[in-house]
C-alpha cells in the first residue's frame, strides 16, 4: 500500500464534469486519497484512473476468492500522487475533495463499497438533484453517468 496509514473499507471519489460533446465528457476526479485531483478527457479513461487508485491501494479490498485475473493497465498514462491518510485526517481529505470547481456541469460523488468478480459495486450520488443509485458494475456505473448526461444536456 502506498502511503496510506489509516485503512478505510470504502473508497470515495467525486466525478466533476466539466463539459459533454458529441458523447466525450472531460473534467476532473477528486479523491481523498490523492494529494490533487486528475483530469480525465474521457469516460475509459476516468474509470481506468479510479481502477488504478483502487488496485494501488487496495481499497476497497479485493475479494480473491472468486477470480485471480490481473490486468496491468498498459493505457493510463497519468501521475498519481497519494496522501499520507490517517485516521486523524482523513475527514479532512475526505471534505477537500468534495470541493468542485464552481463551474462543473455536473457532480457525482461515487463510492465504491466492494470489488468483487472482476467489477465494482457502490453507489452514486448526482448533486444537483441529490438522487442516488446503486451499481454493479463500472459499465452500470457508466450507463447512469451517461443516463443523467444525455437527459440533461441534449
Amino acid at each position: 500500500m502506498k502511503n496510506v496509514s489509516f485503512m478505510t473499507k470504502e473508497m470515495y471519489f467525486t466525478i466533476a464534469l466539466l463539459s459533454y460533446e458529441n458523447g466525450v465528457i472531460c473534467g476532473h476526479l477528486h479523491s481523498p486519497v490523492l494529494k490533487k485531483s486528475i483530469q480525465f478527457h474521457n469516460l475509459t479513461e476516468l474509470i481506468l484512473i479510479m481502477d488504478q487508485i483502487m488496485k494501488d491501494l487496495n481499497i476497497p479490498e479485493y475479494d480473491e476468492r472468486y477470480h485471480h485475473v490481473i490486468i496491468k493497465n498498459q493505457l493510463l498514462d497519468v501521475e498519481l500522487d497519494y496522501q499520507e491518510l490517517k485516521q486523524d485526517n482523513f475527514e479532512k481529505y475526505l471534505n477537500r475533495s468534495l470541493m468542485y470547481p464552481k463551474k462543473s456541469k455536473d457532480i457525482f460523488m461515487v463510492k465504491v463499497m466492494y470489488r468483487q468478480n472482476n467489477t465494482w459495486q457502490g453507489k452514486i450520488t448526482w448533486l444537483r438533484t441529490n438522487r442516488v443509485r446503486f451499481f454493479r458494475s463500472e459499465l452500470e456505473l457508466a450507463n447512469l453517468i451517461y443516463s443523467v448526461i444525455d437527459k440533461y444536456h441534449k
